[in-house]
């Protein structure tokens, strides 16, 4: 008996993370960590920023949200986890859905600096007085260059592509199967005495189910759902029909998440997967069970990976700018460059960093304005290195945000 997909992809991160040497996680398709090689690396700073006992489910919906993007785009995805980590993903599909993710990372794109210490801090003013043990924690964290890390995602996937090529044991498809629980089958052995199934009921139960999924009650969404798809077992019509219905219900759910809020782009990705998946499946139970994972994804992207999504976004237009500060950025490069319009992305980054744009790209320069003080180069030539086209507006920030002028904070420091 050949191995399975799992144990495939359990010594495929092995691989990976050995000839990397890089970390490499295998997840499940739920977030939840199943193997890691190669060091944790960033697990000490993240129970430093989450608390203990919290870090876990922060990253699991981290896990996931990068799982997402990857299985909406089909290849590999760099994001940046709350924490200020980067990490890459890749999924490994079956029959069109992700059944697990590898995750490559984590990794710093930048040094240790004032200005990634202080966006830690504006997270989590506690850690202020903690410096230390933030330095310590983050000095365990490989440093690596934005390229080298796309190479790493690239090889990830390559890896992963020889994965999806082949089926699940009939064991796997077995506990596939074991997903839908006793929900349905409870609902299945309720109806047997209730002959009153009618469309009105499936119909109020529809508006239920929206309801769940609007208010994140995942509980009672499942409920909700095993009550739809008992109702459905009885109903006098073929199986081509119900199987109408069935996909009617997904596009019913898939409105539901989107109006309250989640990724259009992933839930029409989601939801063609599902579609994808259920072209050849003739039996009730087998589509009913697929269903579910749909239902619970939908919730998790509405209602859990919102913050992290934001956060990502962020942080990855910080990177931008910090490997392109020299060069005259605007707010349209970097909000096309993340994917959103000038408008929303000035708005997000303003909630997000506690400034504008402008002041953290003015941040960025005059960090790196101090760090050339240290070379023979003349006020004009820093303030040019450092992205100023000019040497009077690159002394005004300097002042305002060190409070003296650049001169005497040289003379101050390098004397």
């Amino acid at each position: 008996m050949g191995k399975t997909l799992a144990e495939l992809t359990v010594e495929t991160a092995e691989t990976y993370a050995v000839a990397c040497n890089v970390g490499c996680k295998v997840v499940s398709k739920t977030g939840q960590p199943l193997a890691a090689f190669g060091g944790s690396y960033g697990a000490a700073f993240c129970r430093l920023v989450s608390g203990e006992g919290v870090a876990p489910d922060r990253c699991r919906q981290s896990y996931l949200y990068g799982g997402y993007q990857a299985e909406k785009l089909g290849e590999y995805y760099i994001y940046f986890c709350p924490s200020t980590l980067a990490n890459w993903t890749v999924p490994i599909l079956e029959q069109g859905v992700a059944e697990y993710y590898l995750v490559g990372g984590p990794v710093l794109l930048h040094e240790i600096d004032d200005l990634l210490l202080d966006d830690i801090y504006r997270q989590n003013p506690g850690l202020r007085f903690h410096e230390e043990k933030v330095r310590e924690a983050l000095a365990k964290v490989p440093v690596v260059d934005p390229t080298r890390v796309r190479y790493l995602a690239e090889i990830l996937f390559r890896l992963a592509q020889g994965l999806m090529a082949g089926d699940l044991s009939i064991l796997a498809e077995r506990q596939k199967f074991s997903a839908l629980g006793a929900g349905v089958a409870e609902v299945i052995h309720d109806k047997k005495s209730d002959a009153s199934t009618t469309d009105r009921y499936v119909f109020t139960l529809e508006k239920d189910l929206v309801f769940s999924i609007q208010t994140g009650d995942q509980k009672s969404a499942r409920k909700i759902l095993n009550q739809i798809l008992g109702a459905l077992y009885f109903e006098d019509t073929s199986f081509k029909v119900k199987k109408s219905r069935l996909i009617a219900l997904t596009a019913v759910l898939a409105r539901a998440a989107i109006e309250a809020g989640a990724d259009l782009e992933v839930i029409f990705g989601l939801e063609n997967s599902y579609l994808t998946q259920i072209q050849d499946v003739s039996d009730l139970m087998e589509l009913s069970r697929l269903l579910i994972p749909v239902l619970d994804r939908f919730i998790a992207c509405t209602f859990e990976l919102g913050n992290v999504k934001n956060r990502d976004l962020i942080y990855r237009s910080i990177s931008f700018i910090r490997q392109n500060y020299q060069r005259d950025i605007t707010l349209q490069d970097v909000s096309e460059h993340v994917g959103l319009t000038p408008t929303y992305f000035s708005k997000l980054f303003g909630e997000e960093m506690a400034m504008s744009y402008t002041d953290y790209l003015n941040r960025v320069r005059i960090e790196s304005a101090k760090l050339l003080m240290k070379e023979d180069l003349t006020l004009a030539e820093i303030s040019q290195r450092a992205g100023f086209n000019d040497q009077s507006y690159f002394s005004k920030v300097f002042r305002k945000l060190e409070g003296q002028s650049p001169l005497k904070w040289r003379t101050k420091h390098y004397a």
